[in-house]
């Protein structure tokens, strides 16, 4: 059966709202926390000891992590004039109404300009991924599916990791060729948010570390 797109954003939006409810609620009890949670808040859950906790639920592999606008981006990482022509096509932009769904795949955009992004990722790759994780916040652990790790054990992760790049999304793998974060335009959505910065978690993170 073909779901038209009202059904579809109102499973959607019951499945964020219990996985944001009772299942939180759940793995706040199983850790000893308390609930904060909202949508101004990267904090789902706060320890006695202080420590603040990020619980993602979810049925498939990945995750959101993290979104923002461009402005907001690009205003964080005091990005130069060619990394702000790569995220404004590589991400997309409403008055880029020649270009397939509004924005620029990598290999249309100036060499220059995806040097120098590729550059600031290589360069800042902890710091881009503390971001996506915290935010303006101090996340100390994230939990997915019931799986937990600190920041920290995330950060030794990603040390070991490398940018690989496609058309539409770079991911950060790691030795094994698994994904552990990607980031793309957002895709869906009206107006600006569209094109947002979207950043993915992804469950293989908390595998590789039991694995260990």
């Amino acid at each position: 059966m073909n779901l038209s797109l009202k059904q579809k954003q109102d499973i959607g939006r019951r499945v964020r709202e219990e996985n944001s409810g009772i299942k939180e609620l759940q793995i706040c009890e199983l850790y000893g926390l308390t609930q904060v949670g909202g949508s101004r808040t990267k904090v789902d859950g706060t320890h006695p000891d202080g420590s603040n906790w990020s619980i993602k639920n979810a049925k498939s592999s990945s995750t959101q992590v993290h979104l923002t606008s461009q402005e907001r981006f690009i205003t964080d990482f005091s990005l130069g004039t060619e990394c702000v022509e790569f995220v404004k096509k590589f991400f997309g932009n409403l008055e880029y109404e020649h270009m397939p769904r509004r924005r620029y795949r990598m290999d249309e955009i100036p060499t220059s300009s995806v040097d120098e992004f590729k550059k600031f990722l290589e360069n800042n790759k902890e710091k881009v991924i503390r971001y996506f994780i915290s935010g303006k916040f101090n996340i100390n652990h994230l939990v997915y599916n019931r799986k937990r790790l600190t920041t920290d054990q995330v950060i030794d992760q990603v040390r070991a990791a490398s940018w690989l790049y496609n058309p539409t999304a770079i991911h950060l793998k790691n030795e094994s060729g698994k994904t552990l974060f990607h980031i793309q335009m957002k895709g869906s959505g009206k107006g600006k948010i569209k094109h947002g910065v979207l950043c993915h978690i992804h469950e293989n993170l908390f595998n590789q570390q039991t694995e260990q």
